[in-house]
């Protein structure tokens, strides 16, 4: 354009002002260059087309025309620029988003953004972009000190053209190391500031030492500004995506919470109307182990199973009943764990009574242990509701069994409706056991026995300081299916309490018809049990014909033949002990009942073998060599059998 011009100058060129302004104004809204408009009025000059006072106006105009585009271009971007960072809602992104446009505008090396810790007193670098050292990426200026610390304290802003060289600023020897390694000479900031507080600095920095602009520093302060805002807004967006975020998760919660309690409500129903029914215990651990999707076992406080469950080893170890006193205790569901698994057990109270425990084979959710610990207030209930009804029919059955086995009674109409109550009628096969325990373990064995009968005739009580029960006999009443049905029920008494780890031992009697012969069937049950025990038969079940010929010694104890017999075989020695206070007839029993064996004999009397060699010869001087063997032996076993039952007191059947 500037060769035309000067043709048209020296070949044909503008030939007056207007013309020359004309052009020139053409030029300068085109766009022309400080060098290009140079030349053409060069040319203009020297042809006279124009003054210098034409030329000086037509060179501030293009100068201002060309800084009001610099100014446009630089407005377009920072408009641009601000835009782009409000239109980020991440207060990650939003920092490094500004300091990477602020490297760009400004065409620096490194740009950073530092926030304020007023906490601390410090500005810390928050955000870098070309930073390589992690120093730099960590410097840490107090308010006020360096470049840094001055602009963050918000009064202007700052730059230093070789930092690590300019004594005017304040030093501290962490940051100018930082600062040495990035290999940074010039710095400049602006503060940062966010509804009237300043919240950091943004600073730009270079690897060679000069004097950053006024325009640079405008174009900071605006950029500042815009990244200020958009800072805060990005802050402001997180903080209320995170409010919403609760506020959901709240919300959430509260719904979870109210479909919980809308099944716990649902339980508590099924609960109750569970609890209304009858037959409860089954229902509740059916309707539990349904809502908690596993099975649920019911024990007692020592790990027994109730409600017919089958027995679990697991419930009977220390670390099992250990959870169950610790949960009946703090009322509170325990957590254990036997053999690798992990099981949790709730106990059912009431008040300072540890009744039952609930035990389900796996770890629970809060929401699953809520529906136990419900469901144990309500087993508590249950088992307190069972307790009492169960109470009230003992007490009837204790006064019951007193009637029918007393021999005076008087078996009325009245008597015979009782009964009735417990499936017993006063035409049906009966028969009495009297079950033998410990002691110390009566009370249990009772409620074992008890919960056996529930649900089938017959009553179970104590009667005269033992366990008495008598209940109806099937069969077509011959010898032989009485003696087998007789013992199947002894032996399943034995087992039921052996696996409850007591020892009894069961006398039953025969059956008889009528409530009037119930006294002598219990006498002569009585009996049994009597001889099992005195003949070291513990832990058996027996009637007379299973005690071979101590039943048939049974009915004769107190007979003259029982005498006589005694006197026949085992006089000489009942005489002997009698005068020189030995025990020969003892040891007598003892070698039968031991088979003949010397070594196990002596063990039983808790003598030594040559003690027991001396007895026996004695004993064979006394009664004859005979009495170990033979014929003999059988009469003389008898005779001890008998002299057995009579030392424990054992009386006739009618006694």
């Amino acid at each position: 354009m500037a060769t035309n011009d000067v043709s048209a100058v020296h070949g044909g060129g503008p030939s007056g002002d207007a013309m020359g302004a004309g052009q020139i104004m053409d030029m300068l809204d085109r766009g022309i260059s400080a060098a290009e408009l140079e030349t053409t009025l060069s040319a203009w000059l020297d042809s006279g087309s124009i003054d210098q006072s034409s030329a000086a106006a037509a060179r501030r105009l293009n100068a201002r025309l060309w800084e009001a585009s610099r100014r446009e271009g630089l407005l377009r971007v920072l408009y641009d620029t601000a835009t782009d960072l409000t239109g980020i809602r991440d207060v990650e992104a939003v920092l490094k988003a500004i300091v990477r446009r602020t490297r760009s505008l400004i065409g620096s090396d490194i740009a950073y953004l530092s926030l304020n810790n007023y906490d601390t007193g410090e500005s810390y670098v928050r955000v870098t972009d070309g930073a390589t050292t992690a120093l730099f990426r960590n410097i840490r200026m107090p308010l006020g000190e360096g470049v840094l610390g001055a602009v963050a304290t918000g009064e202007a802003p700052a730059q230093s053209a070789d930092y690590l060289l300019d004594e005017s600023k304040s030093h501290l020897e962490s940051s100018d190391t930082a600062v040495a390694a990035e290999g940074v000479r010039a710095i400049m900031g602006v503060p940062l500031r966010a509804e009237g507080k300043v919240i950091g600095a943004l600073l730009v920095a270079d690897r060679h030492a000069h004097d950053f602009s006024s325009d640079d520093v405008a174009l900071m302060e605006s950029i500042g500004t815009h990244a200020a805002v958009a800072l805060e807004n990005a802050r402001y967006f997180s903080e209320m995506a995170d409010a919403l975020a609760r506020l959901d998760q709240a919300q959430q919660q509260n719904l979870s919470h109210m479909q919980a309690l809308e099944e716990l409500s649902t339980l508590d129903r099924r609960l109750m109307e569970t609890l209304a029914s009858a037959g409860s215990l089954p229902h509740l651990l059916h309707l539990l182990a349904e809502s908690l999707g596993s099975p649920v076992f019911l024990v007692s406080p020592m790990g027994e199973p109730l409600a017919d469950g089958t027995a679990h080893p697991d419930f009977g170890s220390l670390p099992a009943l250990s959870a169950a006193e610790e949960s009946a205790a703090k009322s509170v569901a325990i957590e254990f764990e036997v053999n690798d698994k992990k099981y949790t057990v709730m106990s059912a109270v009431a008040g300072e009574q540890h009744l039952a425990s609930l035990i389900v084979a796996e770890q629970l959710r809060p929401a699953q242990l809520a529906v136990l610990e419900r469901s144990a207030l309500v087993l508590s209930v249950s088992l307190l509701f069972e307790r009492t009804y169960q109470d009230a029919q003992y007490r009837l059955q204790l006064e019951l069994i007193d009637d029918l086995l007393s021999p005076r009674a008087e078996h009325s109409a009245a008597l015979t409706r009782r009964a009735g109550q417990f499936g017993l009628a006063n035409h049906a096969r009966l028969a009495v056991r009297v079950v033998g325990v410990a002691d110390d373990q009566r009370q249990r064995a009772l409620s074992v026995l008890r919960h056996r009968s529930e649900g089938s005739p017959g009553i179970t009580a104590l009667h005269e300081s033992h366990l008495c029960i008598i209940e109806p006999v099937d069969g077509n009443g011959s010898r032989q299916d009485d003696a087998r049905a007789s013992g199947r029920a002894g032996q399943s008494i034995i087992d039921e309490l052996r696996r409850r780890r007591i020892t009894a031992t069961v006398g039953s009697s025969e059956p008889v018809t009528g409530f009037a012969r119930l006294s002598t069937a219990h006498s002569e049950a009585h009996s049994v049990l009597r001889a099992l025990q005195a003949l070291s038969r513990d832990g058996e079940a027996a009637d007379r014909a299973a005690l071979g010929t101590a039943g048939m010694l049974l009915g004769a104890m107190d007979s003259p033949f029982a005498g006589q017999l005694l006197s026949a075989q085992l006089g000489p020695l009942l005489d002997y002990d009698e005068r020189r206070g030995t025990q020969l007839v003892l040891t007598a029993w003892t070698f039968h009942n031991n088979g003949g064996a010397t070594q196990e004999t002596a063990d039983a009397l808790h003598i030594h073998s040559n003690t027991l060699r001396q007895r026996l010869d004695r004993i064979d001087a006394l009664a004859g060599a005979s009495w170990r063997r033979g014929s003999r032996s059988l009469d003389v076993q008898v005779a001890l059998r008998l002299w057995r039952m009579k030392t424990a007191g054992v009386g006739s059947a009618g006694s």
